[in-house]
Formats: C-alpha cells, sequence, structure tokens
C-alpha cells in the first residue's frame, strides 16, 4: 500500500511554500512534560488516574449538534411569538380600551411582549447544570403555554 498516494489526496498544490513562510516559533515542538522528582507508589499512582478521572467527568461536555440546532429553532420559534403578541395585542387595544384602563393595559400588553423571552433565559439559566433533553422539553411546554393567541385568532391580516 503506497501511503504517498494517500498524503498526496491531503494536500493542495503550493502548501510546501506556505511551511517555508511560517515562522520558526510556530514549528517547533512542545516542551517535553516534566516528571516528577520523587518515584510514586503503585497506590498514589492510582490515587492520580482517580483523580484525573474525576477532574475529567466535572469538566462540562459542551452542546452537542442536535441540541444546538433545536436551541434555535426553539429561540427563532419565541422571538416570533414575542412578535406575534405585540402585533395581536396592538390590534386588540382599541375593542379592550372601554373595559381596562390605558396603564394596567400597556402593562399587561408588554408583559405578555416580554413573557417569551423571559421564559427563554429562564430556561437556559435554570436548567444550566441539567441534560439537555431537560432543557428542550421545557422550552417545547413554554412554546405551547405562550402561544400568542390574539395573533393567532385575529389572523395575520
Amino acid at each position: 500500500m503506497n501511503s504517498d498516494g494517500d498524503d498526496d489526496a491531503l494536500s493542495w498544490d503550493g502548501d510546501d511554500a506556505l511551511e517555508a513562510r511560517r515562522p520558526e516559533a510556530r514549528r517547533r515542538e512542545p516542551a517535553p512534560a516534566l516528571k516528577p522528582a520523587v518515584p510514586a507508589s503503585a497506590d498514589s499512582a492510582a490515587d492520580v488516574v482517580a483523580d484525573a478521572e474525576a477532574d475529567a467527568g466535572d469538566e462540562p461536555g459542551g452542546v452537542g449538534t442536535v441540541t444546538l440546532l433545536l436551541l434555535g429553532i426553539l429561540g427563532g420559534i419565541y422571538l416570533l411569538f414575542t412578535i406575534g403578541w405585540l402585533i395581536g395585542g396592538v390590534r386588540m387595544q382599541a375593542p379592550v380600551m372601554f373595559t381596562l384602563p390605558a396603564v394596567l393595559y400597556q402593562g399587561a400588553l408588554w408583559l405578555a411582549v416580554l413573557a417569551p423571552a423571559l421564559w427563554f433565559a429562564a430556561v437556559l439559566v435554570a436548567t444550566r447544570g441539567s441534560k439537555d433533553w431537560v432543557r428542550i422539553v421545557w422550552l417545547i411546554a413554554g412554546a405551547a403555554l405562550l402561544v400568542p393567541w390574539p395573533f393567532v385568532a385575529g389572523g395575520a391580516a
């Protein structure tokens, strides 16, 4: 098996010229790791390995691709809900003004407009340390709860 053909498939013409122009500091190899001066016994070596594994488990793994995609989709839905509450609330203002004082209606309108953004932010903060599926379930529940009914019932026109 010829490995030169494999290497040629992963390189471009002119790569050698780019490598020659790079500063010398970038091509240096990393310094070797320092070894402890005192030899470790078998028991302490096992403790060091166990501590390293525990430390590795404490670090967050990051957000997966599917979770990130679902967060983006649900974030867009929440943005559309915010716009829907604003449009539906402003459109509904004239028929409702005879039953409520203007100050109460404006307060309720802005609370309704901010509710999707507040729910989204609250779920992201409250589920920071939990599993991804828990966060997605709470966001879907909020999307079902915060549907802008004045916009839906009034239509887009």
